[in-house]
């Protein structure tokens, strides 16, 4: 288990999306993204799901689907008594978020270190590929700094 960017947890051992949220909240997300249409799903939906296949409480799904959108995942809509839930994101987008986020926080926080497992991995061609993007970033990281120093 490793703290990963924004002071979440990234589980190295998990896959998917488990590396970043618990069982239920993978669990649920999942169904969301195939559910979720443009009306959205509601608790019941997803609760109706799970307990077919194991004991769970209505509760319990209704908090952790409010969990999800404190960590804004999910957006709510409410519509006369009833909340709807929709997926802030794609599946591809939530993946694509969640590596961008892991990279830049290994590039920026340990970029020696990142830079020399990048260059044990790759062949000598693209071990200067890899440097080159390195001094990139770097120098967009530093004009960033002083943009907003401004």
């Amino acid at each position: 288990m490793v703290v990963g960017p924004e002071g979440g947890v990234f589980r190295t051992h998990r896959l998917g999306i488990r590396k970043v949220l618990g069982d239920l909240e993978a669990e649920v997300m999942e169904l969301i993204w195939q559910k979720a249409s443009d009306n959205g799903v509601t608790v019941r939906d997803i609760y109706e799901v799970l307990r077919l296949k194991r004991p769970i409480a209505y509760t319990t799904v209704m908090t952790t689907m409010a969990r999800l959108a404190k960590k804004k995942l999910l957006r709510i809509r409410k519509r006369e008594q009833t909340y709807y839930y929709f997926p802030q994101f794609s599946v591809d987008e939530f993946k694509a978020n969640l590596v961008g986020r892991v990279l830049d926080s290994l590039l920026v926080e340990f970029s020696g270190q990142a830079m020399s497992h990048l260059t044990r991995l790759a062949g000598e061609g693209e071990a200067e590929t890899i440097a080159r993007i390195m001094e990139q970033i770097a120098e967009r990281r530093s004009e960033r700094k002083a943009k907003d120093a401004q």
